[in-house]
């Protein structure tokens, strides 16, 4: 909860304010940096090996028509990371349920960081903007 809270004041404060309109790209580079530090700390302190079975469970259960809606929709985050990444883990745009099911098993914290640090700032900041925008309604 508290996370929620900071979140949403960072995004009053760098995103609603006329002093910042000038200074977008600083804005969505602080906010992506932020976020992106909060979620490594979530990392650094979850079970990983725990978490990454329920995630195959779910996936597993879930069917191929759900698996390619909501691909689709991380796609959208998918698509901007590096040519390494997007190499090593097979992100096209029609990744397979089994593809996603093998790059789950096959991840370790490490590896979890290096993506997290791949994510371009300006497209978390763009998620948080549309979070924020949920919020509202």
């Amino acid at each position: 909860m508290k996370v929620k809270i900071v979140l949403l004041l960072m995004g009053i404060f760098f995103f609603h304010g006329t002093v910042f309109a000038e200074a977008a790209t600083i804005g969505e580079k602080m906010v992506g940096k932020t976020i992106k530090a909060v979620v490594r700390i979530a990392v650094a302190t979850t079970n990983i090996e725990k978490t990454k079975k329920k995630l195959v469970k779910k996936l597993e259960l879930m069917d191929d028509e759900k698996f390619r809606i909501r691909y689709a929709k991380s796609y959208e985050l998918l698509k901007d990371m590096s040519p390494d990444i997007k190499t090593t883990y097979k992100i096209t745009p029609r990744m397979t349920k089994e593809q996603m099911l093998k790059n789950i098993e096959s991840v370790d914290k490490k590896q979890i960081y290096k993506i997290i640090s791949n994510i371009p700032d300006k497209t978390v900041a763009d998620l948080f903007k549309e979070y924020l925008r949920e919020m509202k309604k």
